[in-house]
């Protein structure tokens, strides 16, 4: 009879440690798939390291600026026909410092970061009010001084003035062409600052639809 019972038992135990088992691992399964679902995270946007000193050579007769985030992740498909790529993680919001005099708007200063053959080069590029290309600096970069000499030439920066995001932009043709050690980093400069320009356009004429819409409720 004791035999009996302790079997019984045993029984119990053996069943009840195996819906345990089977109970955590449910557990820690759903809570795997949940995680694995989280969509990445995007880049940190590039600061804008020197305001004060841009806004003096690009807009002498600014009294401020103002700067504001645009949120782009529901512009992805009309973003893709610009680009002629999908959108990155680091595009799906733009950061735009708008500068004034007084009251009466000027232009907008962008920042963006693109990889070089050596790291990040980083991009202000200025534009006016109508959307052109008003200036461009390279605010940082690790190029070695041959390719660092090439993408900072007054001439070749100087070239990026009045051009707009629907403009060609090949490089060689519709662009100064460089030295070959300089090509590749020079065309991520270039596609950076058609990108910024075309990120910039969708986002002036989204907000310009969206107060339009509100206006006529």
């Amino acid at each position: 009879m004791r035999r009996l019972l302790f079997a019984g038992a045993l029984v119990v135990a053996v069943c009840v440690a195996f819906v345990g088992w089977r109970t955590v691992g449910v557990l820690s399964s759903d809570t795997f798939t949940e995680s694995k679902a989280k969509p990445p995270e995007a880049a940190p946007l590039c600061p804008w390291r020197e305001p004060e000193t841009d806004l003096k050579a690009f807009f002498p007769d600014a009294t401020r600026y103002h700067g504001e985030t645009r949120i782009l992740s529901g512009l992805r498909l009309e973003l893709s026909e610009r680009l002629g790529r999908p959108p990155t993680g680091d595009e799906n919001a733009l950061r735009v410092n708008r500068a004034y005099r007084n009251e009466i708007p000027l232009g907008s200063i962008l920042t963006r970061r693109v990889k070089g053959d050596y790291g990040a080069i980083e991009l202000v590029l200025v534009t006016d009010t109508n959307r052109n290309v008003r200036g461009l600096r390279l605010q940082r970069l690790r190029e070695p001084e041959p390719i660092a000499s090439a993408l900072q030439d007054p001439k070749w920066l100087g070239s990026f003035v009045g051009k707009r995001a629907e403009d060609l932009w090949r490089p060689g043709k519709d662009m100064p062409d460089v030295p070959p050690e300089a090509q590749s980093s020079a065309g991520a400069v270039i596609d950076g600052v058609r990108s910024l320009l075309i990120l910039l356009t969708a986002a002036d004429e989204s907000q310009t639809k969206n107060l339009a819409e509100a206006h006529h409720r």
